[in-house]
């Protein structure tokens, strides 16, 4: 029996190639689409999960209260070894510091040089906590000792080829003479861990030698015993900070995030080093589009075969004539329904393997073609398979099946389940999705321009950062900073230890009067052509000088207007201020104000930041910017001026536009995504639309013959036939505009600096979408209103 549904419904599906072709091809589509989605789901879903240890890993951060609370995911380093003496449930821990706070790494061996971005300095309890397997080298002694360095495979090879690197050395900023002492194979796509070399934590002197409860820079790991309350291990730990640090005096808390939730859960969270950071938002959005993506296919679907049932109801009465029951013939409907998904599947996955670089792409992914060789997917493949055939065949298999032989003579019967109410509905959620997606692209793109276009504060057009931190002594900065000054197309040259857009040292101030009242500042040790460089405007004071003794302890400062709102000053009052607590307690001195400048991203409002004179950081930046000249050329210009200058080091350079950019690649990623997919559900939405069209117009041939005889034109004949699909666009875009409205607002209220929706992008939606529409139904309206009326009512 199952064999000749089957001879039957391939010879139906023949028999209709135009909407069996529609049909597949809309499938396909949505098919693919999932499928993508599912595997970024899944890999998103994925992370760290890989480590035997993975449910008992946990990072420690930390709740700072500065004017309100913000959460760090880096804390003091002694709160490594400290808690895991004094807390029995932790077994074991390890710290971790980004090389330099997260600045290049210059690497030389002894033939070669190289910038690395991913070294980190890490304890030992890494091999005890992290699962690191080793291809040279032993976990247990590979960074026991100060001055040990392991690579990973990649790096290994990039330095010494195929031969074994034990024993060899490497230099690391001309400061750190590192013997590697391992190899272990590169962190997966899937993993928060993305060191590409990783040192040992005993390297580094200042961080390791002396414990203390400030500067919070450390991302620390605890391994804890299994089946702990976390909520117990939590109190115990506060409760030694609060052996250690008396109530007043505490300005954090701590708490336990499990590592499966480090991925998905940290944008919040400042202070992490990790640049592999997802989104659960964009992953409920994403599982949302996919669902949302196959839902209008299946629908898509019904409607095209729908728009055959008139064709077929002479086909199932006579087979009801012939003793057919209505079960065997909802039978045959779901086995060609399940037919038509299971070559829309297997359409789609080759429209997948072919089009996995695009959709990267747009997704800016790197999800791989051995990825679609997995048993969870294929198994999700069949899943879907067999449940987009129940959903996508029931409404027509239950329609088509409910015909009975009175069909045979013509007599015009509905169904229950064929009225035009459900079918206008299908369309309504087709569309009313689509224009969802639809106002959600341009409101992405808006609050994208807004960003764009919105003043900063200062001028990051042709200022570039070149990185110093590889320069053997001061001389050679020196001569690199001569060289530069000499060129014809240098306005001017500033050095500096940070730029806006990367993060800077973390500082505190409070108010004299009121010293329980803290903010958080960020400073910037630089020297005085920072303003020039920068273009920021002082509103009050002057830049600080250089200092020429090492006995001068005084801090001068030049703050931004919303360090002095805090302070209770006005630019005029501020100057000559002390900032208390921001240098010790009474060491800062305010020499200037300047206006308030974005140094973060939009998501977060101005904070208090100021430039100063104290060198108790390194200026391992020179910011550069160029007044005229070729870019390429310029360039090429200060590459040579560096190697000259200093020839130990790689040439690393940043644009600070290109630093700006970067802090909203998620946003422009998710932006083209919905783009691509707003597309995508209208085409099939259309599709649907197109089939609904086919079933009306064929419903209504007699109707439109004999309006023709009486005189109508076939203006008069599209726009009845397309009123009444208007009417359903319309009220697709009534129900849709309230919900985009109530979605986008609360994606918008995650941005500090954001636009209010404007009217007019329901306005151009909606006219989009009937425009769209219009062109898709009168393609069918047309066709139908030039039949020949007599080949509509010969029959008659």
């Amino acid at each position: 029996m199952l064999k000749n549904y089957i001879k039957i419904a391939l010879r139906g599906l023949r028999k209709n190639g135009l909407f069996s072709l529609l049909n597949l091809f809309g499938l396909s589509f949505g098919v693919v689409i999932f499928l993508y989605l599912f595997l970024f789901t899944k890999q998103e879903l994925s992370f760290d999960k890989y480590h035997s240890n993975a449910a008992n890993i946990y990072r420690i951060g930390q709740t700072v209260n500065f004017e309100g609370k913000e959460d760090w995911g880096s804390v003091p380093n002694i709160v490594g070894p400290k808690m895991t003496e004094a807390i029995p449930e932790i077994k074991s821990y390890t710290r971790s510091l980004h090389h330099s706070f997260g600045k290049i790494a210059f690497v030389n061996s002894e033939r070669n040089k190289f910038s690395e971005k991913k070294l980190y300095w890490t304890d030992p309890g890494l091999f005890e906590i992290f699962d690191v397997p080793f291809v040279y080298g032993n976990p247990k002694t590979a960074l026991d000792a100060p001055n040990k360095v392991i690579l990973s495979k990649t790096i290994a090879e990039k330095y010494f080829g195929k031969e074994n690197p034990m024993g060899k050395s490497l230099k690391v900023d001309n400061n750190y003479d590192l013997t590697v002492g391992g190899v272990y194979e590169d962190f997966p796509n899937n993993s928060t861990l993305e060191a590409e070399l990783i040192g040992s934590f005993s390297t580094i002197k200042w961080a390791s030698n002396k414990l203390h409860w400030s500067n919070a820079s450390f991302e620390t790991y605890f391994l804890l015993e299994p089946l702990v309350d976390i909520k117990k291990v939590e109190a115990k730990i506060n409760a030694v900070l609060d052996e250690n640090i008396s109530k007043e005096n505490q300005w954090f808390t701590f708490w336990l995030q499990p590592l499966s939730d480090i991925h998905l859960y940290s944008t919040q969270i400042a202070y992490t080093s990790s640049t592999r950071t997802g989104d659960k938002k964009q992953v409920n959005i994403l599982i949302a589009l996919a669902l949302g993506i196959l839902i209008i296919a299946c629908i898509n679907y019904m409607n095209l075969a729908t728009a055959q049932s008139q064709k077929r109801k002479k086909e199932v009465g006579v087979s009801k004539a012939m003793g057919a029951s209505q079960t065997s013939l909802i039978k045959r409907f779901y086995t060609e329904a399940l037919i038509m998904v299971a070559l829309a599947v297997f359409f789609g996955l080759i429209l997948l393997v072919v089009g996995l670089p695009f959709l990267n792409s747009i997704a800016g992914q790197s999800i791989s073609l051995s990825a679609l060789i997995d048993a969870e997917l294929i198994m999700g493949i069949i899943l879907t398979t067999i449940l987009l055939a129940i959903i996508a065949g029931s409404y027509p298999a239950l329609l088509l099946s409910s015909f009975s032989t009175l069909s045979l003579f013509g007599r015009r019967e509905e169904s229950s389940i064929s009225t035009s109410s459900v079918r206008k509905g299908l369309v309504i959620v087709q569309f009313s999705a689509s224009i969802i997606l639809m106002i959600g692209t341009f409101v992405f793109y808006s609050q994208l321009k807004f960003i764009q276009d919105r003043q900063l504060g200062y001028d990051t057009e042709h200022v570039v950062a070149v990185t110093t931190q590889g320069a053997e002594n001061q001389n050679q900065i020196n001569d690199l900073m001569a060289s530069y000054k000499s060129l014809g197309f240098v306005g001017s040259v500033s050095r500096s230890q940070t730029y806006p857009g990367a993060s800077g040292s973390g500082r505190t101030i409070v108010r004299y009067e009121e010293p329980d009242k803290i903010m958080g500042i960020q400073t910037n040790f630089t020297d005085p052509e920072i303003l020039e460089t920068l273009d920021i405007k002082l509103l009050s004071g002057q830049i600080f000088a250089n200092k020429t003794s090492t006995q001068d302890t005084t801090v001068q400062v030049v703050v931004n207007k919303t360090t002095i709102d805090f302070l209770g000053y006005s630019p005029e009052e501020a100057i000559g201020q002390t900032a208390y607590n921001l240098f010790n307690w009474n060491k800062a001195t305010i020499v200037g104000v300047m206006e308030d400048f974005h140094f973060q991203d939009f998501h977060k409002p101005i904070g208090a930041y100021a430039f100063h004179n104290n060198p108790s950081e390194s200026k391992n930046n020179l910011l550069v910017r160029f007044n005229g000249g070729n870019l390429s050329d310029n360039l090429a210009a200060l590459e040579a001026g560096f190697q000259k200058s200093i020839p130990s080091s790689a040439f690393e350079y940043q644009f600070l536009d290109d630093v700006v950019a970067k802090l909203y690649t998620a946003e422009k990623q998710l932006g083209r995504i919905v783009l691509f997919f707003s597309i995508t559900a209208i085409f099939i939405a259309c599709l649907g639309l197109f089939g609904l069209s086919a079933f009306t117009a064929e419903q209504r041939t007699k109707e439109l013959g004999v309006r023709k005889v009486l005189g109508a034109n076939i203006r008069n004949l599209v726009g009845l036939l397309s009123a009444e699909f208007m009417k359903l666009v319309i009220i697709s875009l009534l129900i849709s505009a309230p919900i985009a409205w109530y979605v986008l607002n609360g994606w918008l209220e995650s941005y500090a600096f954001h636009i209010n929706i404007p009217w007019w992008i329901f306005g151009m939606s909606g006219v989009l979408t009937i425009l769209i529409a219009f062109l898709t139904v009168s393609f069918q309206s047309i066709k139908a209103a030039l039949i020949n009326p007599v080949e509509s009512l010969k029959s008659e």
